[in-house]
């Protein structure tokens, strides 16, 4: 991972920080927002603390069993609908799921069941419709966080969210949805998905040298705009690259307002901060 230490010094920079570090570090801060609104009275009574209890789910628990320096924040949104059965408490919701950056997910087709009062508990090895659909997209966010540390080192949480997908596309009463994400995680571990996925550890490795007197953050940054720019040339439609490249527009501003031919080819990728480019290019 970026940031290591090597050597004799480095091994007891280590030794020391974990010695300090909790038995369980955090790896991720849950912000939770759920809209019972559309729910009978009694039933939002009964999950009135529902988002308190997903938030303490997520962040309390060891999801990659490494320490982060910081949590990954992650922002949750969902809206519950009623769809409960006589012999049990159903519900579809609509899901909204980011890291408050550069990367969102939305799902409207979620069906799941729930009883209020039923444990949050992790089980890897069974699916179950409510929690494991949660997992799913936290382990996507991993993944996404982590391919910004190292060249495909977010691996091994696709695997994981693949893993889920597997299970629950065989869950015969709530496999609903589960086709479409099957074939989204197949295209994000993918070879195809493969450059983008390499412009972002090319991207994270240039701003961990912002502040160096040379110029390792800019070649670095620049190399990613470059096969941002081919992968865009190739599929002007590429959702997750158009977004990256949005939400990093201002990083973009403040490394490369001197280089014309970055700027440049930033204004043609982001028409939407076109303006903004412009006003830089010397």
């Amino acid at each position: 991972m970026r940031g290591m230490k090597s050597g004799k010094n480095g091994i007891a920079v280590l030794l020391l920080m974990f010695s300090v570090l909790p038995l369980q570090a955090q790896q991720i801060k849950a912000d939770v927002t759920i809209m019972l609104e559309r729910l009978p009275l009694e039933k939002q009574e009964k999950l009135r603390d529902l988002a308190d209890e997903l938030e303490a789910y997520i962040s309390d628990h060891d999801w990659t069993g490494e320490h982060l320096e910081e949590p990954i924040p992650v922002t949750l949104q969902l809206i519950l609908i009623d769809q409960s059965a006589s012999y049990q408490s159903r519900y579809q919701a609509s899901f909204l799921i980011s890291n408050n950056s550069d990367l969102q997910y939305g799902d409207k087709y979620w069906r799941f069941a729930y009883q209020e009062g039923d444990p949050l508990i992790h089980d890897e090895n069974n699916y179950n419709s409510f929690l494991g659909f949660l997992d799913y997209y936290v382990y996507l966010v991993l993944a996404w966080e982590y391919d910004k540390m190292g060249e495909y080192m977010g691996d091994p949480y696709y695997e994981k969210a693949r893993l889920i997908s597997n299970q629950a596309r065989f869950n015969s009463q709530f496999s609903y949805g589960w086709q479409d994400r099957s074939e989204e995680i197949e295209y994000y571990i993918s070879a195809d998905n493969k450059p983008f996925r390499k412009s972002k550890d090319l991207y994270f490795l240039g701003l961990s040298y912002v502040g160096e007197v040379d110029t390792t953050a800019q070649r670095y940054c620049g190399q990613a705009i470059e096969l941002l720019d081919e992968i865009l040339t190739e599929n002007p439609n590429h959702e997750s690259a158009l977004k990256f490249l949005q939400a990093h527009h201002l990083e973009c501003i403040d490394l490369f307002d001197r280089n014309r031919r970055i700027m440049e080819i930033l204004m043609r990728l982001d028409s939407d901060h076109a303006e903004t480019y412009r006003k830089y290019i010397k």
